[in-house]
């Protein structure tokens, strides 16, 4: 009987989900804006590789395709939103089951229609990034102890299109957070952000946000100054500093040991590079740090390193 229960509910978030998931978005503002932003940021763009493919490919998606509904472009969904439904319904299952998952969360959960995101069939008022997004918080919290409401600053390397600030904002998040990201995905944040939370003049994104340009040579000394003068600190980077040349690690690497929390996220290897291997580098680089360190039991050959500051 039980089983028929759990059968006839998920059936319903499935019916849920597909009618939620064909709604019309509501009209951005400020596309004019991105767009200049994008052709700038492109022009004066340094990095190289795969990341500087896919920066392209995603401004000419939006340029093509609207902004309206840029969530949904293909060249978005393969990178900063994707599907994942395959693993959204373990991420939901952890996250009932944990007792950091508190109400707060759950609400924060709710997504913005802002961009017309995927829905989540078995968490329809969520999507599967932003499931996955809570369940990278739920780890953090239950690894380290920390207390959200006594943060001071977020660091977030290579932040997507924002949604990690937007659910710590949810979440009642208004200390000082700064983004750090390539030119062109930093304009994408910001055109995102300004929809979801206007404020101010102009409808500019919240106050307490403030922006780093990957590859920028003076960026590791000013995350650096923001640590000693706003503490507990926390540093995230979700499968960004994984995919990073080991030139732009290596200028990364020795700021970390200024923050009380990190939370990585990587996959076994990104090109040539050896995660794995790094990151089990970067642990013994950090020897006053508390860490866990394993692959994630839901995302395989996948892994998280989960750090706190040993107390003095």
């Amino acid at each position: 009987m039980a089983s028929l229960r759990v059968e006839m509910a998920t059936a319903l978030r499935r019916v849920a989900a597909k009618l939620l998931g064909e709604y019309t978005p509501p009209r951005v503002q400020h596309t004019r804006e991105l767009l200049a932003e994008l052709q700038s940021a492109l022009a004066r763009q340094s990095v190289t590789g795969e990341w500087a493919g896919l920066a392209a490919d995603i401004s000419g998606a939006i340029k093509g395709g609207g902004a309206d509904g840029f969530l949904r472009l293909p060249p978005v969904m393969k990178t900063i939103h994707p599907r994942i439904r395959g693993r959204s319904r373990d991420y939901l299952r952890y996250l009932l089951t944990s007792r950091r998952f508190s109400a707060e969360l759950q609400r924060a959960l709710t997504e913005s229609p802002v961009g017309r995101p995927l829905v989540n069939p078995h968490y329809p008022l969520s999507s599967p990034l932003l499931m996955q997004h809570g369940y990278h918080l739920v780890r953090l919290l239950e690894g380290t102890g920390l207390d959200l409401s006594a943060l001071r600053l977020v660091v977030d390397f290579g932040a997507g299109y924002g949604s990690f600030f937007r659910l710590l904002r949810n979440l009642g998040y208004r200390e000082r957070y700064l983004i750090w990201d390539l030119p062109m995905m930093c304009a994408l944040q910001r055109f995102y952000l300004r929809n979801v939370f206007p404020t101010g003049p102009g409808c500019q994104p919240p106050g307490n946000l403030e922006w780093l340009v990957s590859g920028d040579a003076a960026a590791p000394a000013a995350v650096s100054r923001h640590c000693m003068e706003h503490q507990p600190s926390l540093f995230i980077a979700t499968w960004s500093l994984s995919e990073t040349p080991l030139a732009v690690r290596e200028q990364i690497a020795p700021a970390l040991a200024g923050f009380t929390h990190i939370l990585c996220a990587y996959q076994r290897s990104f090109g040539e590079h050896d995660n794995v291997q790094y990151f089990r580098s970067l642990e013994r680089s950090l020897p006053g740090f508390e860490w866990q360190h394993a692959e994630c039991p839901i995302f395989r050959r996948n892994f998280y390193l989960i750090g706190r500051r040993a107390p003095a």
